[in-house]
């Protein structure tokens, strides 16, 4: 939700703060009051294309700071996030800095980022209609989606997923056992030579390390020989030796102790030192009585490493992965060994998933057409009582864009994760008149009621963004402008909606609205926003329905417009008249 926006030097508003609500807010005001500018600034602060005669005159530079409200879990806090730029906890804020010269720079969330980040970033929560380049349902690419949520096809949609997945993988491993076949006999040779020499070499995990152990002590054999002898005899073979000297130490301190008691503790200590000492020469012993310091056991040992140390630079990093790489030449082998019955086994695979595949596009494609109808005559019955009364939209589809399927039947069938078409919303505004894409409508009025219908049809189409229409009552009064404010108050349900309009039927529609006017102050233009009371908003439809001196009848007509805006139902599902 947009919670705020200031506008400063913008054309002819010196420093404006709007303070906007949920739901749905519409700004009035006298023809050239500056309505526009607020929602041309709203659309600067969306990435918008900056023009040096944007900044007020006099001016050198114009500042335009929008801030958002972000619900957890947005996709706005991933797109920051991918960027690398802070998420403010819930709110996103965007200034816009012009220059009068025709540069701007732009912040997001106090950081500088470029207007194509921002635009990103601000597209994901608002949507101006009016403006193109910020219309989503003005891109081809999002109606098929757009078309399959109308439709309830998520699911199948899903399916159609998955058995696109298993196709590209069955296609590719029999295009990978095709290849193989075709230099299979040397390549089998390759494979058998790589498993000869990991079986004769027959690394064991851990060898290496094991190795490179044995050589540090083989390298200093005599010395270790020597200290290890040494050692066993001092401790326990000498002389007198450590552990002997040890015992008869033991054994007067027992005795001292049984004539003192307090002498017990360091007896048993001294008890508990000799066995350690007794311990530690019989293994220093054993070590050597079982160790070979034989200097020749170092030329095995280098000559074994030379061995592994060669498998490792051919097949791996170490005992586990030159092992791993045997395995898996055992089994692109035993491919090998039975290539053609393994292809045979693919081509079957392929044509299990592509039946598959071409059964859940068929009845998706199915689905698709009967959604396009109902979803063309959804818009007809929208777009009525719109005052386009013989618009007409038109789905048209086109084969998906992908590789084309093998002996799918006699149509080329196209491989694609969302099914065999692509879709595109196509509309005729009068009779006769040929369909064409949305983006080529040349009313600015026509096109924000078509993107009206649409919303209110598809529902959740808008993710919860800021729509904003600022042509959507141009050429319309009376009953059809009675019929888009409540297309509007439907839609400000699930979304906040603003809303630039000259008709009183409209704006009684609207739970926030705001007031535009211009005045002169020291000779210079000033446009001014007012959020408008009960009192101040009867007295701005009065004056929009009855002109400059809103009379007494005015005002009781502006509370008749207001009290059946507010006796309207609103609720989701009901059908608007």
């Amino acid at each position: 939700m947009l919670k705020s926006l200031r506008i400063r030097n913008v054309a002819v508003i010196a420093d404006v703060a709007i303070d906007f609500g949920p739901g749905l807010n519409v700004l009035t005001g006298e023809t050239g009051a500056g309505k526009s500018i607020v929602v041309d600034s709203l659309a600067l602060a969306a990435g918008d294309r900056c023009e040096a005669g944007r900044v007020r005159t006099g001016e050198e530079r114009a500042a335009v700071e929008a801030l958002f409200s972000v619900a957890e879990g947005a996709p706005v806090g991933a797109a920051l996030a991918a960027r690398g730029l802070d998420d403010a906890g819930g709110e996103l804020a965007v200034r816009r800095d012009l220059s009068s010269q025709g540069g701007s720079r732009a912040f997001v969330n106090g950081s500088p980022t470029t207007l194509g980040v921002l635009r990103e970033i601000v597209d994901s929560l608002v949507e101006l209609h009016g403006q193109h380049e910020h219309q989503d349902l003005l891109l081809p690419e999002r109606h098929l989606e757009l078309l399959d949520q109308f439709g309830g096809l998520a699911e199948a949609v899903h399916r159609i997923g998955e058995a696109f997945e298993a196709v590209t993988g069955a296609r590719e491993r029999l295009d990978r056992l095709r290849a193989s076949a075709r230099d299979a006999e040397s390549r089998a040779d390759s494979l058998r030579r790589s498993i000869a020499e990991i079986d004769a070499a027959a690394p064991r995990p851990g060898e290496i390390e094991g190795l490179d152990r044995d050589r540090r002590i083989l390298q200093s054999a005599g010395r270790m020989a020597a200290l290890v002898d040494d050692v066993a005899r001092l401790l326990y073979e000498g002389e007198p030796s450590a552990a002997a000297l040890a015992a008869a130490a033991a054994r007067r301190a027992a005795d001292a102790a049984g004539i003192d008691p307090s002498l017990r503790e360091i007896a048993e200590r001294i008890e508990a030192a000799r066995l350690e000492i007794q311990d530690a020469g019989a293994a220093f012993r054993d070590y050597r009585d079982r160790s070979d310091f034989d200097p020749a056991r170092l030329e095995a040992a280098e000559a074994r490493r030379a061995v592994l140390e060669r498998l490792r630079a051919r097949y791996g990093g170490d005992e586990g992965e030159i092992l791993a790489h045997r395995d898996a030449c055992a089994r692109e082998l035993s491919d090998l060994e039975d290539l053609d019955g393994a292809i045979r086994e693919a081509e079957e695979e392929v044509g299990r998933v592509q039946r598959r595949y071409l059964e859940e596009a068929a009845a998706v494609s199915a689905s698709r057409r009967e959604a396009a109808e109902r979803l063309a005559k959804a818009v007809r019955g929208e777009l009525r009582p719109l005052a386009m009364e013989r618009a007409r939209l038109v789905v048209r589809f086109e084969p998906a864009r992908g590789p084309v399927l093998e002996g799918a039947g006699p149509e080329p069938v196209p491989l694609s994760r969302r099914g065999r078409e692509r879709a595109e919303f196509l509309l005729s505004a009068n009779p006769g008149e040929d369909p064409r894409p949305l983006s080529r409508i040349a009313s600015g009025g026509e096109l924000s009621r078509v993107m009206l219908a649409l919303h209110v049809i598809l529902e959740g189409a808008g993710r919860g963004r800021v729509l904003v229409f600022d042509e959507v009552d141009a050429g319309v009064g009376g009953a059809v402008a009675d019929a888009v404010g409540a297309r509007l108050a439907r839609l400000a349900e699930r979304h906040q909606v603003l809303c630039v309009t000259h008709l009183p039927q409209v704006a009684a529609h609207a739970e926030h609205h705001y007031h535009v006017r211009k005045r002169v102050a020291a000779g210079r233009t000033i446009a001014e926003v007012e959020r408008l009371g009960e009192a101040d908003r009867l007295d701005e439809l009065a004056r929009m329905l009855g002109g400059r001196g809103p009379t007494a009848a005015a005002r009781r007509n502006a509370a008749d417009l207001l009290a059946a805006a507010a006796s309207r139902p609103r609720s989701r599902g009901r059908r608007l008249a």
